[in-house]
C-alpha cells in the first residue's frame, strides 16, 4: 500500500451528506497522534460539530478530518478549542479550502 493511502473512513450520525455547501468554510485537518491512539482520536473527533468525514491514513499523518462550518472564525474555534484539546493528538495541519 502506498504512503498516504486511506485505510478506513468513518462516518458519524451527526455528519451531513458529503456534498459541500458553497457558502460554508471547508477545511481538511491533517492529524498526527500517539502510536496506537488512532481509534480513540477518531471516536473523539466524531463528537465534534461540523465534522464531515474522518479517515485514517498511512504516511506522514495518521488521520484526515474534514470540517464544514459557517465561518472562518467558527473554524478557528473548532480547531483550536476542540480538535487540539483531544488527548493523544500531537500535531495538526489545517488546509482551508477556497474557491478560485
Amino acid at each position: 500500500m502506498q504512503a498516504g493511502a486511506i485505510f478506513a473512513r468513518v462516518h458519524y450520525k451527526n455528519m451531513q451528506s458529503l456534498s459541500y455547501k458553497k457558502d460554508a468554510e471547508t477545511a481538511f485537518v491533517l492529524i498526527t497522534c500517539e502510536s496506537g491512539a488512532e481509534h480513540a482520536v477518531i471516536e473523539d473527533l466524531g463528537q465534534i460539530d461540523g465534522i464531515k468525514e474522518i479517515a485514517g491514513t498511512f504516511g506522514s499523518y495518521d488521520i484526515v478530518a474534514t470540517f464544514e462550518v459557517d465561518s472562518v472564525e467558527s473554524l478557528r474555534e473548532v480547531i483550536s478549542m476542540k480538535v487540539r484539546k483531544i488527548e493523544k493528538i500531537r500535531t495538526t495541519t489545517t488546509l482551508v479550502c477556497r474557491d478560485f
